[in-house]
């Protein structure tokens, strides 16, 4: 086999092609800490609203239809805050809030978000710290503000 030389153009001196020296540069990785949010809600378009509004403001949100699918969910990916509502079928706010807390997730931040009054789902203020309990009906902006002070603002 043979191998072609190519010659320079007439004057010039021969040259020699070296591989590219790697050029070695410092980049930045940016890491962003995002918010995991349960969103547990029955009703389809509140729950998509929530979810939108959640989502926009940087946070990742799960949304589970029923208190069995939320423990399930919750099990799955710890999230970093629960939205909850009270009226669930399968399994109640009420009962999903008691068991969490008996499993020893004391520190979770649950903001429930319900059209039912504290006394009816006979929930103590204690039990849901840290979190809070809004009645229906609340503003995205504001489910959106209340999440921001209870986990810092998605970063």
């Amino acid at each position: 086999m043979s191998t072609a030389v190519l010659s320079p153009p007439t004057g010039l001196a021969p040259t020699t092609k070296e591989a590219p020296t790697p050029q070695i540069t410092t980049r930045r990785v940016h890491t962003e800490r995002t918010t995991r949010i349960l969103l547990v809600e029955d009703e389809p378009l509140t729950a998509e609203v929530f979810a939108r509004a959640l989502s926009r403001d940087g946070h990742v949100v799960e949304v589970a239809r029923d208190g069995l699918q939320a423990l399930r969910r919750f099990h799955d990916r710890m999230p970093s805050l629960i939205v909850l509502d009270m009226s669930l079928p399968a399994l109640s706010g009420s009962e999903l809030v008691q068991r969490l807390r008996g499993e020893g997730h004391l520190n979770l931040p649950i903001v429930v978000v319900s059209g039912s009054s504290r006394q009816a789902a006979a929930i103590d203020d204690s039990v849901l710290q840290p979190g809070t309990w809004l009645e229906k009906p609340v503003k995205p902006r504001d489910l959106v503000r209340i999440v921001r002070e209870l986990v810092g603002g998605a970063q």
